[in-house]
C-alpha cells in the first residue's frame, strides 16, 4: 500500500539528494575565479578543488552510522544546515583559508545529505524499492539539466555567487523534508564503531587522494604511492576490525551475498564510463573540434537526457518482474559497445557520431544504476540502512576517481608518446621541439599564434591533433577492456544468485545478522 504523502516525500528526498548534483558543477564554474581573486598557489588550487570531495568520502559512512543511532531524518536534516553553513562560508571566505574550510564543511553536510536521503528511500516506500529508487535517480539527473544552467548563470556575477548556488539548493531541500518524511533509525545499537569508521575515512581519503594525481605526477610517484598505501593499509584495517567486533558500524559479512557483490563489480563499472565520457570526450572535443565550454556542456544534453529515461524505464521492468541479471547483461553490453564505438573517432568526426553512443551509453548507465542500487537499500537489516546506503556513495567516488586517472594516465602518456614518434620520424631538431610544442600549448590554451608562420601552425596542429584522436581511441579500448572485466565478475555473482534463489538459500529482503543483544540506545 502507497503510503499519503508518498510523491511529496520522494520529491524531497529528491531535492536532498541534488546538493551532490550542483556542488561539483559549481565549484568547477567558479574555483578558478576564486583561485585568482584569493591568490592562491597552483598547489592550493588543486587542493581546494578536490577538498569538498575528499570530506565528502571522509565522512560518508560516519554519516550514514549516525542515522542509523539518531535517526536518518534527523541526520539528513542536520547535514543540510551543514551544507548551508559551508556553501555561505566558502562564498564569503575572506582568505584561501576560510574557503578551504568551506569546502571542507559543505562535503560533510552533502555526505550527511546525500546518503541518508537514499537510505530513506526504503521507509517513503517499502514494497517499490525499484520505483522509489529510479525516481530518486531521475529526478537528480533531470535537475541536474536545470542546476547546471543555474549555476554557471550566478557564476556569471561573480565567483562568490556561483558558490551561492548550493546553499540555495538546499534551503529549499530542508523546507521540502521537514514535512512528511517518516523517521526511522535502528531498534538497538552497540557501542559506537570509532575505529572503523575512522580507519575507513582514512582509507577512502587516502585512494581518492592518490588516484587524483595519478594523472599529474604520475602512477610511481610520491604524491600518489604515499596517500594510496596509507589508504590501502587502513582499509585493510577497516575490514579486519570490522569482520571481528561485534557491532559494526559497517559489516562486510554482508558482501557474502552475491547481489550487493554483484552490485559493487558494477558500480564500478558505470562510474568509471562516466568519468571517461564527462572528462576525456570533453577534452577531445575542446582540443581538437575546438568546441567551447558551452558547446560541450550541450553537447552532452542528451546523455542526460537518456539518463533519465534509463532510471524511469529501469524501475518499471524491475517492478514488472524483469530479473536484475537481465538488466545488468544489457546494461554492461551497452556501456562496452558503446566505449568501443569511441574508440573509432577520427579528426573529422561529426557531433552525431558522437551524440548515438552518448544516448545509449546513458541509458545503459542508469539503467545498470537502478537496478544495482535497489540493493543497496533492500538488502542491509534494518539496523544498518544508513550506512549500507552511505556506501553506494563511496563505491562512486572510488571508481570515478580511479576511472578518470586510469583514462587521463593512458590517454596522455599515449599522447606524449605519439608526438615523440611524429618528431623522430620527422627529424625534428630538440630546439626546433620546443618550437613546436609552444605552439600545440598555445593553440590548446586559445592564445595568439599570429607571430608563427600559418602553414607551420596548420602542420603542427594537425599531428597534434591526429596524436591526441590515436591516443584518445587506444584509451577507449582499454578501458573497455576493464569494463568487460567488472562486466563478468558481475554477471557471475548475479548468476550464483539466480542458483541460490532457485534453491531456496537466498530470499528479497533485508539480510539477516547475527548481533548480540544490545540495549535501545546503546551508546
Amino acid at each position: 500500500m502507497v503510503r499519503k504523502g508518498t510523491t511529496a516525500a520522494l520529491v524531497a528526498l529528491t531535492a536532498a539528494s541534488c546538493l551532490q548534483v550542483v556542488d561539483p558543477t559549481a565549484n568547477n564554474i567558479a574555483i578558478v575565479g576564486a583561485s585568482v581573486d584569493l591568490g592562491m598557489s597552483s598547489s592550493q588550487r588543486a587542493f581546494a578543488a578536490s577538498v569538498g570531495t575528499l570530506s565528502l568520502a571522509a565522512f560518508i559512512l560516519t554519516t550514514g552510522a549516525l542515522g542509523d543511532r539518531l535517526g536518518r531524518r534527523k541526520v539528513m536534516l542536520a547535514g543540510l544546515l551543514v551544507a548551508v553553513a559551508g556553501g555561505l562560508l566558502t562564498a564569503l571566505a575572506p582568505t584561501t583559508g576560510f574557503f578551504m574550510l568551506g569546502r571542507a564543511v559543505t562535503g560533510i553536510g552533502i555526505a550527511a545529505s546525500f546518503g541518508l536521503s537514499f537510505a530513506l528511500l526504503r521507509e517513503v516506500l517499502p514494497d517499490k524499492i525499484p520505483k522509489a529508487v529510479a525516481f530518486w535517480l531521475a529526478g537528480q539527473t533531470a535537475a541536474a539539466l536545470v542546476l547546471g544552467v543555474v549555476a554557471g548563470w550566478m557564476a556569471g556575477f561573480g565567483w562568490r555567487y556561483g558558490y551561492l548556488t548550493m546553499p540555495i539548493v538546499a534551503v529549499i531541500a530542508f523546507l521540502m523534508c521537514m514535512r512528511g518524511l517518516p523517521e526511522a533509525k535502528a531498534d538497538t545499537v552497540g557501542p559506537f564503531d570509532y575505529l572503523g569508521l575512522s580507519s575507513v575515512a582514512v582509507a577512502l581519503i587516502g585512494i581518492i587522494y592518490g588516484l587524483s594525481n595519478a594523472s599529474t605526477y604520475g602512477w610511481g610517484s610520491t604524491q600518489v604511492l604515499a596517500p594510496a598505501a596509507v589508504g590501502v593499509v587502513a582499509f585493510v584495517v577497516f575490514i579486519w576490525w570490522e569482520a571481528r567486533i561485534a557491532f559494526p558500524a559497517f559489516p562486510v559479512k554482508l558482501f557474502k551475498d552475491p547481489e550487493l557483490a554483484g552490485s559493487v563489480a558494477t558500480g564500478f563499472s558505470f562510474n568509471m564510463w562516466q568519468a571517461v565520457v564527462m572528462i576525456q570526450l570533453s577534452m577531445l572535443w575542446q582540443y581538437v573540434y575546438r568546441y567551447t565550454p558551452l558547446e560541450v556542456s550541450l553537447g552532452q544534453l542528451p546523455m542526460s537526457l537518456a539518463m533519465v529515461v534509463g532510471a524511469t524505464i529501469a524501475g518499471r521492468l524491475l517492478s514488472k518482474g524483469v530479473s536484475a541479471a537481465t538488466n545488468l547483461i544489457v546494461g554492461h553490453v551497452l556501456l562496452i559497445g558503446t566505449m568501443v564505438m569511441f574508440g573509432f573517432s577520427t579528426t573529422t568526426s561529426p557531433y552525431i557520431f558522437f551524440a548515438l553512443p552518448m544516448i545509449v551509453g546513458g541509458f545503459a548507465r542508469m539503467l545498470n544504476e537502478t537496478t544495482m542500487g535497489q540493493f543497496f537499500v533492500s538488502k542491509p537489516p534494518p539496523s544498518l540502512t544508513g550506512a549500507m546506503a552511505s556506501s553506494k556513495t563511496a563505491i562512486g567516488q572510488t571508481s570515478f576517481a580511479l576511472g578518470t586517472a586510469l583514462s587521463s594516465t593512458l590517454l596522455f602518456g599515449a599522447y606524449g608518446r605519439g608526438i615523440a614518434a611524429a618528431f623522430t620520424q620527422a627529424n625534428v631538431e630538440p630546439a626546433q621541439q620546443g618550437i613546436y610544442t609552444g605552439i600545440i600549448q598555445t593553440y590548446v590554451s586559445g592564445g595568439d599564434l599570429s607571430d608563427y608562420d600559418p602553414a607551420l601552425v596548420q602542420k603542427v596542429i594537425d599531428t597534434a591533433s591526429g596524436a591526441f584522436v590515436d591516443s584518445f581511441n587506444s584509451t577507449m579500448f582499454v578501458i573497455a577492456g576493464f569494463l568487460a572485466v567488472f562486466a563478468v565478475i558481475s554477471t557471475l555473482f548475479f548468476a550464483r544468485a539466480t542458483k541460490l534463489r532457485k534453491a531456496g538459500l537466498l530470499v528479497d529482503g533485508p539480510i539477516a545478522v547475527d548481533e548480540p543483544a544490545a540495549q535501545p540506545g546503546t551508546n
